[in-house]
């Protein structure tokens, strides 16, 4: 894995889930963003067209809307925001970005594993969701599996 790998962190929207004690979450890492990028384009449209029971027409239609998308927003909020509008009640898009970003930025998402983390490592009290030097991220990319499991998000 590179030093900052980017983090694709979705969940599933498509039933209630807390009846079932899991969120469906899943947490995948890509070594850069290309490769994360042509996830979304590819399996991750495959798995909203199962979900949604989508024909094969339909899949392809939600690819070429996913690949404009892309195009239109490199900025990675932005674009998770307009994922999220097409996949709604199916999937949902928790964070798309690279671990550097995680480990310090002013994000629900972020902030929270930041505070879940911090309560497995002896954090500061004063500042629950602090960032996280880059010589813990190894023990952060650990942490994000369990939050992703049991966090509130």
């Amino acid at each position: 894995m590179t030093d900052d790998p980017w983090a694709l962190c979705h969940l599933d929207d498509s039933f209630d889930a807390s009846v079932l004690g899991t969120k469906g979450a899943q947490i995948q890492w890509f070594e850069e963003r290309e490769g994360l990028i042509e996830y979304l384009l590819e399996e991750f449209i495959d798995l909203l067209a199962d979900v949604g029971e989508l024909d094969e027409d339909q899949t392809e239609q939600a690819r070429e809307r996913f690949t404009l998308l892309v195009e239109q927003n490199q900025d990675n909020r932005a674009l998770v925001d307009a994922i999220n509008d097409l996949a709604s009640g199916l999937r949902r898009i928790a964070w798309l970005g690279p671990l550097s970003e995680l480990a310090e930025v002013s994000d629900e998402f972020a902030s929270g594993l930041r505070a879940y983390f911090w309560t497995q490592y002896d954090g500061d009290e004063d500042d629950p969701d602090a960032w996280v030097p880059e010589d813990l991220w190894p023990q952060l990319v650990e942490c994000a599996q369990e939050y992703m499991e049991e966090g509130d998000f």
